[in-house]
């Protein structure tokens, strides 16, 4: 697993309300990954950093959309946790 493995998979993450990707969107300020060295198992596991701009005001969609990139690297077997960062929005929109 490396960190391109990782932008990979954010890849199947959407905005909530604009329906694209959240890498091609330029959202994911920086994803790294950290050997966990605590994690159970033979098999190297990681902890997954991700920052990520917030899109929106909306609490809800942001909530949402830190909900869908947790689901989907927990969904990866050499990620062992995740921990997402929202920061706030690059440029208000007015």
């Amino acid at each position: 697993m490396t960190d391109a493995d990782l932008l990979s998979a954010l890849r199947d993450c959407y905005d909530p309300v604009l329906r694209r990707n959240i890498v091609d969107m330029k959202l994911v300020r920086s994803a790294h990954l950290t050997p966990d060295t605590e994690a159970p198992g033979v098999a190297p596991r990681f902890v997954a950093a991700v920052s990520l701009s917030a899109p929106t005001s909306d609490e809800g969609a942001n909530a949402q959309m830190v909900a869908q990139v947790e689901n989907r690297l927990l969904g990866l077997e050499a990620i062992s946790r995740v921990e997402v960062k929202l920061l706030p929005p690059l440029f208000a929109i007015l």
